[in-house]
């Protein structure tokens, strides 16, 4: 089922996955390039003295929040990212798998994932989601009460 502006109302996704130890910026680009896929993942842009990039980023459905410890390139851009924050409100379960497979395969096996997100299903189902260092496949674990 898709709504009005033409996306899947199958699933609302939403939480915070930290990536330990931060993930270098430029393992990343892939997904933050402008071109490289449609609706791309953005980045919160640290310390910002414009305040645009920072209401698009608080805007953003699903987004690289940097490491503020790693600080900045000679360009103000962040040398590394520690989160993803998603709040994500009627996507579809094979774009949410999509893009977390993404993210699992740029960060590579040498990084974990700590922390999960939470989704709630149109057809009331709801659990969480993992992301596993070295695996490629997110893992969705339903919590709905089961009365039977």
């Amino acid at each position: 089922m898709e709504n009005e502006q033409g996306r899947s109302d199958e699933y609302s996704v939403w939480g915070t996955i930290e990536l330990r130890p931060p993930v270098p910026v430029t393992k990343l680009w892939s997904l933050t390039d402008q071109d490289a896929i449609h609706d791309k993942l953005n980045t919160a842009l640290h310390g910002a003295a414009d305040p645009r990039p920072a209401a698009a980023a608080a805007e953003a459905r699903w987004l690289f929040v940097p490491d503020d410890d790693a600080g900045t390139d000679d360009q103000g851009r962040p040398q590394a990212i520690k989160y993803l924050r998603v709040d994500d409100r009627g996507v579809a379960r094979a774009e949410v798998d999509s893009r977390l497979r993404d993210v699992a395969a740029a960060v590579g096996a040498d990084h974990a994932f700590y922390g999960h997100l939470t989704y709630e299903g149109w057809v009331g189902d709801d659990g969480e989601i993992w992301l596993h260092n070295g695996a490629v496949n997110p893992e969705w674990r339903d919590t709905t009460p089961r009365y039977w």
